[in-house]
């Protein structure tokens, strides 16, 4: 068995002396924690810490950020760089004599210990002036959310610490007030950035968060990102070409701070075989941690994945919870084998049930307007998806049925959003092996070269529990020379052997235009389910999106920005109605995007308003405030831009 040195993140939870009591969190870097066991962890973590492993290749760099999706792997990311760089500092001179706690390479693991009993003596249980200063430690890096500094510094609209002037004006201590990352001067500090979907928390970095951490040896930045913010690639590498960034502050941070930056994102991307290696490495060390032993023939990877498809993003400490729970409720002790292991299906049916707001079921019915026949459907599917669960846990053939639909409608309806959501409804109901979703074009699929194309659609489906095939219509159309269609054949057939194989365990789905009010010449979706026999008898049930009215369009717009947090007057409907009504009758009438382009042209004529205020006095609202003048702009912007599309109409010569 592989031996990984650091389980999880080790995250301390402790209250300064003072009258508030101030919560202080924590991660303690495991000093003993040697260079070649760090690098032991990555190449066994590859698959996860590929980036970090790569930048301590490098020199210490100052300032890093680790970008993330869960907190957990970039905590650990922070615990293994600093680890690293407190070896590599002690080793070129950085630290003062006062402060080199033990971080030579023959430092035994429990020298972390006795740093937490130093810092309950001098922090939690000194004197009432001395406890409200934070004790540094290169062995403890202080977790400081990035929104509270920004509250305290101003860069909010509101603060959660009043009575900050004497400290703003740059005097001495102001008091009891101020949070306690604000004496961490020299050692370490870990900035937890949490990204929420809109707005950019590097704005005016150096003014702000940069100002306080000035003087510190290494500011380590993670920032973790909800499923939105990964989904819409905000301020993601590979945006671009040349691999840039969306988010200008945070690109004049990263130029600034001379800042490295870590991509851990690890979902999605073909990896889930190494994935699935790696966190079995992880759970068998939990085993052993736990003073428990694995049974012969224990199917490992089978209970590792069951784990990983729950919806918990801190994988490793998961892993912790359970074990415990099993030794605690179940009395499990000494070798444990698969039965034991029940209590998991126990813990996903509680799952399947709930119905939290944040659930993708509640999403369907809150996030989208209209489509009730949509809606309807779906929920239809993945009840049949429970209704065989439930079958074969009593022992019942769950039957034949395979998991593959048609989506069909015009461009802007919302097919990719529902597909997401379909699987995303499956996968926490546990209907599905994990949520690992794809969407590709068709085009996508066909080879380079002969040979190639089968290999590259088995790869997909290995790789994914949810794959959408958007303009599906795509790998039958005519390409020059009979090779590049004969690509396309050559992808439908390996298609059809995967959706009969696996057909029944993922949910897969064909989108593209057509349906019953389309032309016969622009039906493209029939094209392609007519080209090879063996697709439509497998195609289990079309989805029709209807376009929408222009008054449902009007409800769109307002929905888009309310969820981009733009306020937008009632008092502009009736012009963005008229406009619908104008454009609805187009055949290119692009549906719910339009909505999105009337607001993103709108955004340009309120961005001219508020830039002619003073940066000194614009205020939040003015930064939300859509206005009925930003809106007849951008509609008289749209009509000039849909007309010279079209195009000038030829005149006609002759006599009437």
């Amino acid at each position: 068995m592989k031996k990984l040195n650091l389980l999880m993140p080790n995250v301390h939870t402790g209250y300064l002396g003072t009258r508030r009591k101030e919560k202080v969190r924590y991660l303690s870097i495991p000093s003993g924690l040697s260079m070649k066991m760090i690098h032991e962890d990555m190449k066994t973590g590859e698959v996860i810490f590929q980036g970090l492993c790569e930048q301590l290749k490098k020199l210490p760099c100052r300032t890093v950020v680790i970008r993330t999706s869960s907190e957990e792997v970039g905590l650990m990311a922070v615990s293994y760089l600093a680890a690293a760089y407190n070896k590599m500092d002690h080793s070129i001179g950085m630290f003062d004599e006062e402060s080199d706690d033990g971080l030579s390479e023959s430092a035994e693991p429990e020298a972390d210990e006795e740093y937490d009993e130093e810092y309950d003596e001098d922090c939690l249980d000194g004197d009432a002036y001395a406890s409200e200063l934070w004790n540094e430690n290169p062995a403890r890096v202080p977790i400081i959310e990035m929104s509270e500094i920004r509250s305290f510094t101003g860069m909010d609209n509101f603060s959660l610490f009043q009575d900050r002037s004497f400290h703003m004006q740059g005097n001495e201590h102001a008091g009891r007030n101020d949070p306690y990352w604000t004496n961490c001067g020299w050692e370490p500090v870990c900035i937890m950035c949490r990204l929420e979907g809109f707005g950019s928390p590097y704005m005016n970095f150096n003014d702000s968060i940069g100002g306080y951490f000035q003087n510190n040896r290494h500011i380590y930045i993670v920032e973790v990102r909800n499923e939105f913010c990964c989904d819409m690639s905000i301020g993601g590498a590979g945006d671009d070409p040349d691999g840039g960034y969306e988010d200008e502050e945070f690109v004049r941070m990263v130029l600034e701070e001379a800042a490295a930056v870590v991509d851990l994102f690890y979902e999605d991307k073909g990896k889930g075989e190494k994935l699935i290696q790696y966190r079995t490495v992880q759970f068998e060390n939990w085993i052993e941690a736990c003073g428990l032993a694995l049974s012969k023939e224990f199917p490992t990877e089978k209970i590792v994945s069951r784990i990983l498809k729950m919806r918990n993003r801190n994988k490793s400490e998961l892993m912790g919870q359970i074990l415990k729970y099993m030794q605690v409720q179940g009395n499990v002790s000494g070798t444990v084998t698969e039965k034991d292991f029940d209590i998991l299906s126990r813990f996903a049916k509680i799952g399947a049930e709930a119905k939290t707001e944040n659930s993708s079921a509640a999403k369907l019915e809150k996030q989208l307007f209209g489509m009730e026949s949509v809606k309807q459907q779906v929920r239809e599917i993945v009840e049949v998806q429970r209704y065989q669960k439930r079958r074969e846990s009593f022992g019942l053939n769950k039957g034949g049925y395979h998991n593959v639909h048609l989506l069909i409608g015009a461009p802007g309806t919302a097919k990719t959003t529902i597909a997401k959501l379909m699987g995303n409804m499956m996968s926490e109901a546990h209907l599905l092996p994990g949520n690992r979703f794809i969407c590709v074009n068709g085009a996508d699929l066909k080879g380079l070269y002969v040979g190639h194309t089968a290999p590259k659609v088995r790869q997909i489906f290995a790789d994914n529990d949810i794959i959408m095939i958007d303009e599906a219509y795509s790998l039958t159309a005519q390409c020059s020379g009979e090779t590049g269609d004969s690509f396309g054949q050559e992808a439908i057939a390996e298609i059809i052997t995967q959706i009969e194989d696996h057909g029944a365990e993922k949910l897969v789905m064909f989108a593209g235009y057509g349906g019953i009010d389309v032309e016969p010449g622009d039906n493209l979706m029939k094209t392609f389910i007519d080209s090879n026999p063996g697709l439509k008898s497998r195609i289990n049930s079309t989805i029709y999106f209807e376009s929408y009215t222009p008054e449902q369009m009007v409800e769109i717009v307002h929905i888009q920005a309310k969820n981009q947090s733009f306020i937008l007057s009632r008092s502009a409907d009736p012009e963005i109605l008229r406009y619908f009504q104008e454009r609805i009758s187009d055949r290119n009438f692009g549906n719910g995007r339009e909505a999105r382009s009337l607001l993103e042209n709108a955004m340009v004529f309120a961005a001219a308003r508020v830039g002619k205020i003073p940066a000194g006095k614009i205020k939040k609202r003015q930064l939300q405030e859509i206005t009925v003048s930003d809106i007849k702009k951008a509609l008289e912007r749209m009509r000039k831009g849909n007309l010279m599309q079209m195009g000038k109409a030829r005149k006609k010569i002759g006599f009437a």
